[in-house]
């Protein structure tokens, strides 16, 4: 009966141990959002009749040090409170870059939950290929 009993024991441990070392995706890799790449990026601003509105969401000091032509500063920390002050249509094509594409993702989500339908991350500046403006 003992040898029963830790043998339930011994599956039920390892069955707990392979769960905690599964591969399902977690909560955070669950959220997905659209990426474009710089060199999708280069021919829309190069594009004269592009509608694409680029926003650089770093520090104003970042932004400062170095930044992708025609894009627009708004950090991600006033973008929920400063962005809907634009009165920016809903479904217009935003593109969002941040320095590694960490704050690029918090700024792509908060522009999805204020309704915007046609965000895109381009990550971070730190990828991107062509010069920048100073």
């Amino acid at each position: 009966m003992i040898n029963r009993y830790c043998s339930i024991k011994f599956i039920a441990a390892l069955f707990l141990v392979s769960l905690m070392f599964s591969s399902k995706p977690t909560y955070a890799n669950i959220i997905e959002y659209k990426t474009i790449s710089p060199q999708e990026v280069k021919s829309e601003l190069n594009n004269p009749s592009s509608k694409m509105l680029l926003l650089d969401i770093r520090t104003p000091e970042e932004y400062k040090e170095g930044h992708i032509g025609k894009s627009i500063n708004l950090p991600v920390e006033i973008l929920d409170e400063e962005f809907p002050i634009l009165k920016v249509k809903k479904d217009s094509f935003i593109v969002l870059y941040c320095q590694s594409g960490i704050r690029t993702r918090k700024g792509v989500e908060i522009l999805e939950k204020l309704g915007y339908s046609n965000v895109y991350s381009l990550g971070g500046i730190k990828d991107w290929p062509y010069s920048i403006e100073k």
